[in-house]
């Protein structure tokens, strides 16, 4: 009898593990609940969108659904958040973003790799329509929208990290006056991003 994987969440840590238990197992069920509308994007190009290097950010989604299904035969269903998990019963509750509904799904194995949030300092006005993060190809649709229609000039990117570093020199051969703040007193010390094609 074949065994039922449910994967909370895709991209890098979600569609790697899923891809992992069908290499080790071809007949497992594997489910895959991104609560976003991409389950595998590229994090490593998200900023270069802003500078036009990536000029249509629909180049930044590496897998749709459809291709998770045909090629590997993993059901990914992205806009479905996991919102609660009963161990006993071994299920979970998954919402339908898309119609507002909700259903639960039983499982023998839950693996959880909802991915992290941007830490946003609470401060006034971080809630404001011309402030931004970024994590994923809306939020960058989002900002280079906002920066190409609106009559911008200055940026501060809050924070050094690898995402902060690469939006700063993004915007800035974009042609925006770019301000980068950190608190620490360094930027990060190494990133290696490789890009492999595959013929």
């Amino acid at each position: 009898m074949s065994k039922k994987f449910l994967i909370v969440g895709g991209v890098a840590g979600g569609a790697s593990t899923a891809a992992r238990i069908r290499r080790l197992d071809e007949q497992a069920e594997v489910i895959m609940f991104e609560k976003g509308p991409n389950v595998s994007f590229s994090n490593c190009s998200l900023p270069f969108h802003l500078s036009g290097i990536v000029e249509n950010s629909s180049k930044l989604i590496l897998m749709t659904p459809q291709t998770f299904q045909s090629k590997y035969n993993i059901e990914a269903r992205v806009s479905h958040e996991v919102v609660s998990i009963n161990r006993d019963a071994k299920t979970v509750t998954v919402k339908n973003l898309i119609n507002d509904t909700s259903y639960e799904e039983s499982y023998d194995t839950l693996v959880l790799s909802p991915g992290a949030s941007p830490i946003v300092p609470n401060l006034e006005g971080v809630d404001s329509p011309h402030v931004f993060t970024v994590r994923n190809v809306v939020d960058i649709e989002r900002l280079n929208n906002y920066v190409k229609s609106d009559d911008v000039e200055d940026i501060a990117v809050i924070g050094g990290g690898f995402i902060g570093v690469e939006v700063a020199e993004n915007l800035r051969l974009a042609g925006f006056n770019v301000s980068l703040v950190k608190h620490a007193q360094q930027l990060i010390t190494c990133i290696i991003c490789l890009n492999r094609t595959r013929e």
